[in-house]
């Protein structure tokens, strides 16, 4: 019997043949060579209980999330770095500002600028609507929608207004405010503005914010109140983060029955980890605008992510988004260099480990037959990359591939010797080695064995 290694492994008829046996379990579609590899069942509209919407908008939220997260303040040159990267990536939909905060006309005038030199075809969205003069700053502005808000608890309404600052200067709130007082109260003062926003060619998108306070019968009275006075976009917000997927599903679809004529878009929060999820659902639903934000910042519990929602809508469901992939993972790294909060190592699709399975033989060495076996999605699409390490689980094909990689050429005799140094290591140190302390012991042993001259 031989004592050298058989390299490689398998001949190449072989390799052939194991490629022709996986991809007898792939389905066009949802397996694309060099993109990504799921089930079809994804794709099974009798498997999903319905069916995904040909396409959906993605709308950005993250300039005016990161207005509000704790810790941070985005110097202008920072924000329009931001906005530059995310509509440069394709998205289709962008929220630049709130009426109200500090940002001026002016400020919004150069943002809608530069939004349009990019891509005059991004829709502009302004949220916070008060009155009719926002509606005409907007359109002067170039603001393509703008967002009123309206929570269901009604009577609980003075909580959310200017109650605050007239209290601060002493003014008699209680009877200028004249805040409404019941759903109908809601409809006459939001009525009137979807109708401003139809003559004044801005496009007024109805918030019913809060909406896991909301009963069924609230939202369908004021959808069909909204559906009467022509709205075209109606959102559902949960800023408590308190609707489950299926929930909002219920609910998406009471709004589609109530006003048939207006797009439907969904606000999701990630306290339970299920932002995407909800997103998702309720996409499945009915719901073709899909708020995210980049990294899912916000404050509190965060948004939907804008790589996850992306490449779960791209990948699993076959639902065109019109961002571009491969600039998923540099806008995410530029957001984390921005704002000063770094992702989880294994986020999902832009963490920088999140396509690093280790270095566990067999997983490595079923690169050289078919890289998206263990990985379902190719990290170069998404602008990421493959790593692995030498851990306890490498055998010394893969310690072989390692050494490889770094450019130091050794007889495949010293792989295992320098493997056995490299886990003693570890288990010292008690973490994986770097490339430069394996390196390190790669030249150590050849050293040791080098002919005395």
């Amino acid at each position: 019997m031989s004592s050298k290694p058989e390299l490689p492994v398998f001949k190449p008829h072989e390799v052939e043949a194991f490629r022709t046996a996986i991809n007898k379990y792939r389905c066009p579609g949802a397996y694309q060579a060099g993109r990504w590899m799921v089930s079809e069942l994804n794709r099974r509209p009798e498997v999903l209980g319905g069916s995904y919407p040909e396409k959906v908008v993605l709308r950005d939220i993250t300039l005016r999330t990161t207005e509000q997260m704790p810790g941070v303040v985005l110097p202008p040159s920072d924000r329009l770095r931001m906005l530059r990267a995310i509509v440069e990536a394709g998205v289709q939909s962008i929220q630049i500002g709130v009426f109200g905060r500090e940002w001026s006309t002016e400020q919004a005038r150069a943002d809608i600028a530069e939004v349009r030199r990019i891509n005059p075809e991004c829709e502009i969205v302004y949220g916070g609507l008060r009155n009719r003069g926002d509606l005409e700053i907007a359109a002067e502005i170039g603001v393509d929608n703008v967002q009123v808000w309206a929570a269901p608890y009604v009577e609980a309404a003075a909580m959310f207004s200017d109650v605050y600052a007239r209290a601060w200067r002493g003014e008699d709130w209680r009877r200028e405010l004249k805040l409404p007082k019941s759903v109908e109260d809601q409809v006459r003062r939001v009525a009137p503005l979807v109708a401003a926003g139809n003559e004044l060619g801005v496009r007024v998108s109805v918030g019913l914010n809060q909406i896991s306070f909301a009963r069924e019968e609230y939202v369908i009275t004021y959808c069909r109140a909204m559906h009467e006075a022509g709205a075209k976009e109606i959102m559902l917000y949960d800023g408590g983060s308190g609707m489950g997927p299926e929930a909002y599903a219920h609910m998406v679809r009471l709004v589609r029955e109530h006003a048939p004529n207006a797009a439907i878009g969904v606000h999701t929060h990630n306290m339970f980890d299920l932002a995407v999820a909800t997103a998702l659902a309720s996409a499945k639903a009915g719901a073709t605008i899909l708020e995210v934000s980049v990294n899912g910042y916000c404050s509190a519990s965060g948004q939907a992510d804008l790589a996850a929602t992306t490449m779960a809508l791209n990948a699993l469901y076959g639902v065109e988004t019109g961002i571009i992939l491969e600039r998923l993972t540099p806008l995410a790294r530029l957001a984390e260099d921005v704002v000063g909060y770094r992702l989880a190592w294994n986020h999902p699709v832009t963490g920088r480990e999140v396509f690093n399975w280790g270095g566990t033989e067999f997983v490595i060495q079923e690169l050289k037959v078919d890289p998206l076996v263990h990985w379902c999605i190719e990290p170069a699409l998404v602008g990421n990359e493959r790593r692995w390490d030498i851990t306890f689980d490498s055998g010394p094909y893969t310690m072989l591939d390692k050494l490889e990689g770094l450019g130091i050429d050794v007889e495949p005799a010293l792989a295992e010797t320098i493997l056995a140094r490299v886990k003693e290591c570890m288990r010292e140190v008690r973490r994986v080695l770097t490339d430069d302390e394996v390196r390190a012991i790669a030249d150590a042993v050849r050293a040791e064995v080098a002919p005395v001259r």
